[in-house]
């Protein structure tokens, strides 16, 4: 299932944190939070018709995080953005 994007939005992949993926063997607090960065790098799967924005299918795309719609629909997870929510495209 591929949700289509409309309105100037953009439907996005997370990119997971490479430290994320790292195991680490030191013991935290259990009330310990990591810093989440503003910022997070996706992947522009497609845009809407109406989207100006020069990207293509796969480029990497810096958006605010806190922009990041998720869409639960069918047990199917989507995240769109909206264009001006963009900061960059890393080529």
């Amino acid at each position: 299932m591929i949700l289509d994007p409309r309105n100037r939005h953009l439907l996005v992949a997370l990119i997971p944190d490479e430290e994320e993926q790292e195991k680490s063997t030191v013991l935290l607090p259990d009330n310990y939070r990591p810093i989440k960065s503003q910022h997070v790098a996706v992947r522009l799967l497609e845009k809407a018709p109406d989207c100006k924005i020069e990207c293509s299918h796969g480029s990497v795309l810096i958006v605010e995080a806190s922009m990041l719609n998720e869409i639960v629909h069918s047990n199917h997870t989507f995240h769109l953005v909206l264009e001006n929510y963009v900061l960059g495209v890393i080529e």
